[in-house]
């Protein structure tokens, strides 16, 4: 193409004139009124060729990519220039942002000599969506009509930025053909993965910063054909650091099914074994049938947790902090009631009958002995070889062939978790919580510590948002835990790759260390469950 700068890329093979001219048509939209103008003014460009051809270009980069080494050719950089939400951005790809300077150079040494400028508009050919040249604040631009606004006025896109601006008619005039072969140069685009009813104004807000921070500069991986395309926006220097994916919906519960039907099993047995009219027929008359062994309840499931408290007076104690997103706390009654549970699940362990092999599923409740310390508590199975810890807020490793045991559903043993979980504010991130901050919290606030918790009232579920003071200062634990990172000059929110430098007195996660940044779905949500054994 003439005007270059990756352009050329999209050029094809000139189309075959069709000499038979017989189209089927009818006569009076806008399509119809666009092909009449192009063949009586032929000069001029009245359609603009669609952004497909470089949406196309690319889907084809991403389906012959072969390996992973690949994995950069099938994205490319390109700018935000407007942008509502991450549901309604457009993207100009940087490699041609020369062929758009070249379009603009040339229409603004054409439109601003009197010779070459073209006429304007007649009345008839001024309706939506003709292609068109707009001059806004003395510069020319590519532009198609969206919109009639009165007498005077109408509503043009910038096709080439992706804005729509409003300007008097006589700012507009028709579009030489040479400047409507190349297609728009900005791609209206949406996050892949993400609906309105994900977002809130607080992501829009936060979105705004991340375009900010990345001076609206991306790699884009684009995964559909149709307008607005569907595209994944990777942060310009992380590799696959996706920076929509902190507005994607929470991930469904995996075992939620799996309990559903569980527990509707279980209730249509419970039904299959209610038969105390049938017994008592029988013995009236006699009848001698032989019967099942009764069947004992367990537990498969634990009501959630209860929540922090909304009075400030009310005094904690730390338990276990997982990091600035994940504290763990007990009310002093909590930490008696644990005690007395333990003791009893290490009286009644050598009665407990074991877990089938079949039974041990995931999010599935157990008992779980640790022989070295002595100790039997309750548990939530993870996976094959971790246990979470449900009264304690720890996860532990376990051997495959390790002794789980039933929870009868009985008494003490069907209360809730004994925590109280919240999350501080003021954290450098929500997502990725900062060693250095989970250090700072740890030291300052050991576990036995007295707390008071004052509950942010936008914050509704677990783990509940807020601010955290010692019983013995005045000065909350999230501004000491901010100020503390100041001191150390860390920049939370930076994501640039560095060499590695160890600081004094730093101490690094020891062996594969997991941040969770969310607390396990058996504290935040649900009500008990049962199974029958």
């Amino acid at each position: 193409m003439e005007f270059g700068g990756g352009l050329g890329r999209f050029a094809a093979s000139p189309s075959i004139k069709n000499e038979c001219q017989e189209i089927v048509e009818v006569p009076g939209g806008a399509e119809w009124k666009i092909r009449k103008l192009q063949v009586e003014f032929e000069d001029y460009c009245w359609k603009y060729p669609g952004s497909s051809v470089i949406v196309n270009y690319h889907l084809k980069r991403l389906q012959s990519q072969v390996t992973p080494e690949d994995e950069n050719q099938r994205m490319f950089y390109a700018k935000v220039s407007h942008f509502m939400s991450p549901l309604e951005i457009s993207l100009q790809p940087k490699y041609l942002s020369s062929a758009r300077k070249s379009i603009m150079n040339q229409m603004n040494a054409t439109y601003n000599w009197r010779e070459k400028k073209p006429d304007g508009f007649l009345e008839e050919q001024i309706f939506v969506p003709v292609a068109c040249a707009v001059q806004e604040l003395g510069i020319w631009y590519r532009g198609r009509i969206r919109q009639i606004s009165g007498e005077q006025h109408v509503v043009v896109e910038l096709i080439d930025f992706g804005t729509q601006i409003l300007a008097p008619r006589d700012h507009i005039l028709p579009l030489l053909r040479r400047f409507g072969r190349a297609p728009p140069l900005c791609l209206k685009c949406k996050s892949d993965g993400l609906t309105v009813n994900d977002l809130e104004i607080k992501d829009l807000h936060e979105f705004k910063d991340i375009v900010s921070d990345c001076n609206a500069l991306f790699r884009v991986e684009i995964k559909s054909i149709e307008e607005p395309f569907l595209v994944d926006l990777y942060h310009p220097t992380i590799s696959g650091f996706n920076v929509c994916e902190k507005f994607f919906p929470p991930p469904e519960d995996s075992g939620k099914l799996e309990r559903i039907a569980r527990s509707w099993d279980a209730h249509c047995k419970k039904m299959n074994e209610e038969t105390d009219e049938d017994e008592d027929f029988e013995e009236e008359y006699g009848d001698r049938i032989s019967r099942e062994p009764p069947r004992i309840k367990y537990m498969s499931r634990l009501p959630k947790c209860q929540r922090a408290p909304r009075f400030e007076q009310d005094v904690l104690l730390v338990e276990y902090i997982e990091n600035s997103q994940l504290v763990y706390l007990q009310y002093p009654w909590q930490v008696k009631k644990r005690r007395d549970l333990d003791k009893l699940l290490y009286n009644s362990w050598n009665r407990l009958p074991r877990i089938p092999e079949g039974q041990k599923l995931k999010d599935h409740v157990c008992v779980i002995r640790n022989p070295r310390l002595d100790r039997v508590c309750r548990g939530v199975i993870i996976d094959e070889r971790m246990v979470l810890l449900v009264d304690y807020g720890r996860y532990v490793k376990c051997p495959t062939t390790s002794d789980l045991r039933l929870l009868p559903a009985e008494g003490v043993f069907m209360e809730e978790p004994m925590l109280t979980i919240i999350s501080l504010t003021r954290c450098v991130s929500t997502q990725w919580p900062h060693h250095s901050e989970t250090q700072f919290l740890r030291q300052r606030l050991p576990r036995g510590a007295q707390v008071r918790f004052r509950w942010d009232k936008k914050s509704k579920t677990t783990p509940m948002r807020g601010r955290l003071t010692s019983v013995f200062q005045r000065e909350t634990v999230n501004d000491q835990m901010a100020n503390h990172m100041k001191r150390l000059k860390i920049d939370g929110s930076c994501r640039q790759l560095d060499v590695y430098r160890p600081r004094p007195f730093h101490v690094l996660p020891r062996g594969n260390h997991v941040y969770r940044a969310t607390c396990h779905p058996h504290y935040s949500k649900g009500t008990e469950e049962f199974m029958w054994i």
